[in-house]
């Protein structure tokens, strides 16, 4: 394959970088030479960039993914686009116009186009090997071609910023690789990539990119959580060579068994299910009244504490004019949000006072009860709860795991709870003591065992 090199006919010395471009970024003896005369570009910025978006997605749908990558390399890092008259003249524009913010862009929108097409193959390497080109390019040998040297000046300023971050985390999908070892945050990646698509300022690509890919992983978590108690339950394992997805050993499945413990009568869904069947036809004050009393059901000693005082008085305080309205789905919807706002954390990102309450006076199953509850009569509230832990992550992500325990335990609390009772998958606990259940003041947990299954997805009418 014949490739053209992108270098301009002739330099002059009177030509000159802009000072922008290079202050404090290139090493001492790097300076860039008079940048290359230019042919006049008819073409704009916008739609220059629109040419290579569609030259990358025509060859991501008629090239072998490694042929594109090859594209992506001689392009953006050496400056060697294929013979292509239009592509060429883009090219040639973006530089002219010597903007790193548009730089960014483009090279960014490109990347997400292609990790985009790779997570849906689930070919995860070529992400790797992407990552890898961009951060072994640098500027530590001379170019005599001025435009290479402005195109090293912005990689190596992109490789600085959030959005090269942002680029990682989308390419961490197993351990074997990790730009930082063993760093506590890095296990939330579906946290932290639910914030990244849902940011309505990132491009199209990157957010399509990032709800893949933390799609894959929450699938992954709950086939490694049914895998992992079906195995360790089982008499036959004379090796435990089975995964615990979570980061609370043997106590993770004594924790599913206190979970899946029925309330009475009834399971958290069939309360959640009672719940919404009494709450048709009712105001939105009578919907707040019961709403309290759902959320501290079976736990007295709870409703007597100052949590419970304060989340009545935040509720009281939400939509009031509303409260003599018939209830609706959307201030359904909006107070299902607000009582995870209220329970995690602030619009300024900082923990909410209640957060720090659970944190300090209660145990983090409670919490995460709390919210399984919410999530189970408001589902449409799980992304923005996925948001709020997010939030949550990259307040506390310098602080070390052992300042953060209390936090991580929460989140391995919460993200089993949420997984044994999701949309698709079913989790029984079975009492295999022979005393009939009826006869037992209490039921002993050694004697239970859990079982899951899948359950058939239902289709929508046409």
């Amino acid at each position: 394959m014949r490739y053209q090199h992108f270098s301009s006919p002739s330099e002059t010395a009177k030509s000159k970088v802009r000072s922008a471009l290079t202050n404090n970024i290139l090493p001492q003896g790097l300076a860039p030479q008079p940048t290359a005369q230019l042919k006049k570009s008819e073409l704009t910025v916008p739609a220059a960039q629109e040419i290579i978006y569609k030259f990358f997605i025509s060859h991501i749908n008629h090239s072998l993914s490694e042929v594109v990558l090859q594209h992506f390399k001689n392009i953006f890092i050496e400056l060697i686009p294929p013979p292509n008259q239009k592509l060429i003249q883009a090219l040639h524009t973006i530089i002219e116009f010597d903007s790193q913010r548009e730089f960014n862009n483009l090279f960014k929108r490109c990347c997400y186009i292609l990790l985009n097409n790779w997570i849906t193959q689930r070919e995860y390497q070529l992400g790797r090997d992407l990552i890898k080109i961009i951060s072994d390019k640098t500027l530590s040998e001379p170019h005599r071609d001025n435009c290479l040297k402005i195109l090293r000046v912005w990689l190596t300023n992109f490789a600085r910023s959030k959005d090269y971050e942002d680029l990682k985390l989308c390419v961490l999908k197993y351990a074997d690789y990790q730009p930082v070892p063993n760093h506590w945050a890095s296990r939330y990646q579906p946290y932290l990539l639910a914030a990244q698509y849902l940011d309505a300022k990132n491009t199209p690509e990157e957010r399509q990119t990032a709800r893949l890919l933390s799609q894959q992983l929450k699938d992954k978590y709950k086939f490694d959580l049914a895998m992992y108690t079906s195995r360790s339950q089982s008499g036959a394992s004379q090796v435990k060579n089975y995964h615990n997805p979570t980061l609370l050993g043997d106590e993770a499945l004594r924790l599913i068994k206190i979970i899946l413990v029925n309330r009475g009568s009834f399971s958290y869904r069939s309360l959640a299910n009672v719940f919404l069947s009494q709450s048709q036809n009712i105001t939105y004050k009578q919907f707040k009244e019961s709403l309290i009393k759902y959320l501290f059901e079976y736990d007295e000693k709870l409703s007597l504490t100052d949590i419970y005082q304060q989340l009545i008085n935040s509720l009281d305080d939400f939509h009031p004019e509303n409260h003599e309205e018939t209830l609706t789905t959307a201030l359904h919807l909006r107070t299902g949000n607000y009582l995870i706002k209220c329970l995690t954390v602030e619009n300024s990102g900082e923990p909410t006072s209640l957060f720090l309450l659970f944190a300090t006076k209660l145990n983090p199953l409670i919490l995460a009860i709390i919210i399984l509850k919410i999530i189970l009569i408001s589902p449409h509230s799980r992304t923005y709860l996925e948001l709020c832990c997010a939030r949550l992550i990259q307040y506390y992500q310098d602080n070390s795991a052992a300042e953060c325990l209390w936090l991580i335990n929460f989140l391995e609390v919460c993200q089993i709870a949420l997984t044994i009772y999701g949309e698709n998958v079913q989790y029984n606990l079975v009492n295999m003591s022979d005393t009939p259940q009826e006869e037992q003041l209490f039921i002993d947990l050694n004697n239970c065992r859990v079982f899951s299954q899948q359950k058939p997805i239902k289709k929508d009418k046409d």
